[in-house]
């Protein structure tokens, strides 16, 4: 794994400088690192695969849409504050350190939850 140090002329990257590079860039809390993809798979995807991207997908839709009106992010920070508390409480609890990843996993949870309600 690489460290990369920007100058000030660029903030951060994210994603390839082009479609043919094997590395990756990532920038997590404020550090940008570069991956290097040894052996990326080339196939299809399993259908079970796309389902799961697709849902992602949708939980990122809906997360970007309730952070863009106030009333519900309001909701969302309140119910993130209350997260926080009680995961200082719990060790073995999932820690989410970001209001916008609590969002998603918490929206991707309820997605799931109405697919298996409906093919139930």
């Amino acid at each position: 794994m690489a460290r990369v140090v920007f100058n000030h002329l660029v903030d951060n990257a994210q994603g390839k400088f082009h479609k043919e590079d094997d590395v990756v860039y990532r920038t997590r809390n404020g550090k940008t690192f570069g991956y290097r993809i040894k052996h990326p798979y080339e196939g299809e995807l399993a259908e079970s695969r796309k389902a799961a991207i697709g849902l992602f997908a949708e939980a990122v839709r809906q997360c970007k849409a309730e952070m863009q009106d106030a009333e519900r992010l309001a909701y969302w920070q309140d119910e993130y504050r209350r997260y926080q508390r009680r995961a200082k409480r719990h060790v073995t609890m999932k820690k989410y350190s970001t209001l916008r990843g609590y969002m998603i996993a918490k929206i991707s949870e309820r997605l799931k939850q109405e697919q298996e309600d409906a093919t139930n």
